[in-house]
């Protein structure tokens, strides 16, 4: 293993760096709302006083706005999980917590994409600007599976 000027080991270092792009790029999936876009970071931080005023509610034939406000909970506790995992010691639930993570984050995305694209255009469009988050997110699992010590 290579070790770095202050003794930690490098594999770490890149390990948390991917993370860290992974919350990063899910972050900035670009979303179609309205007459205008936002990104995911922004209904990250909606979902949650919407949770309280509305509760939840999600129907997978529901219009892809009905989604929004779900998908931002589910993907702020996946960035949340994420974040969490960089912080824990020990190598078996750093593993599991991470794929929670990256899995929460994987079903924001496909709820966000998963209805007819023929008839509507976001879900395409939602989906092309996620694929740097689906790279990130697929090596960092590819990682935690390859080492088993992350």
């Amino acid at each position: 293993m290579t070790m770095n000027i202050n003794g930690r080991n490098k594999k770490m270092t890149n390990i948390k760096k991917i993370k860290l792009y992974t919350i990063l790029f899910h972050s900035f999936i670009i979303i179609g709302a309205g007459h205008g876009i936002g990104v995911m970071l922004f209904f990250d931080y909606l979902s949650i006083p919407m949770l309280f005023n509305n509760g939840i509610e999600y129907n997978l034939n529901a219009e892809y706005q009905d989604r929004l406000m779900l998908v931002g909970l589910i993907s702020i506790i996946g960035k949340i999980t994420l974040i969490l995992s960089i912080f824990i010691n020990l190598n078996k639930i750093k593993n599991v917590i991470t794929l929670i993570g990256i899995i929460l984050l994987w079903i924001s995305v496909f709820f966000l994409t998963s209805g007819n694209w023929f008839y509507n255009w976001l879900y395409g469009f939602t989906f092309l600007t996620s694929i740097p988050f689906l790279i990130y997110s697929i090596k960092l699992t590819q990682l935690i599976f390859k080492n088993k010590r992350v």
